[in-house]
């Protein structure tokens, strides 16, 4: 069974933070809600070209700052409409592919040296991840103290960091059990 994509209401939401181009979606998503949401350039564009074709967003020219023109996308009324009836109807599906869980279940199958390897990779990854939850952190209470969306960013963010260090705290102590073994 296809699994309907959600990038239309990804960028719809995107939009309604912010007018923006497709780089610079590509940015907010990699600075903002990338412990949670990921979405390709090979999806934003082709996503982008759909929504202006159905009058979901516009596309327009902006002059930056420096007076430097760029074209950005702007959510329409129809557009922030759509997304919100989207947000109140649509049941919350949660992304249940987990490549980590899938290699540790299958584990014995695996050079349990490599598993190790992979799993202090993973170690790393996470450490970095909960790094710049803090930094978004302290962004959020610095820059968008006032924002009224701040309440909420800072729920997700919650809930990041401490699935983040739930994870960290689980595959050391994955990796030790593994290692005994060897």
């Amino acid at each position: 069974m296809k699994r309907e994509s959600k990038t239309q209401y990804a960028l719809l939401g995107i939009l309604a933070q912010c007018e923006m181009n497709g780089y610079e979606i590509r940015k907010y998503i990699e600075s903002t809600i990338s412990f949670f949401w990921s979405e390709s350039f090979g999806q934003i564009y082709p996503t982008l070209a759909k929504l202006e074709k159905d009058g979901l967003i516009r596309e327009w020219e902006k002059t930056d700052p420096n007076g430097k023109k760029k074209k950005v996308f702007k959510v329409t009324r129809s557009g922030l409409e759509e997304f919100r009836k989207w947000m109140d109807s649509s049941p919350i599906h949660s992304n249940k592919r987990n490549e980590l869980l899938f290699k540790v279940f299958f584990g014995r199958h695996m050079n349990p040296k490599l598993l190790v390897e992979q799993l202090e990779g993973e170690i790393q990854k996470q450490k970095a991840d909960l790094k710049s939850l803090k930094e978004f952190q302290k962004e959020l209470k610095t820059e968008w103290e006032n924002h009224p969306d701040n309440e909420y960013w800072n729920f997700t963010l919650e809930f990041a960091e401490k699935q983040t260090m739930l994870n960290l705290d689980w595959i050391e102590k994955v990796k030790s059990k593994i290692k005994e073994k060897k």
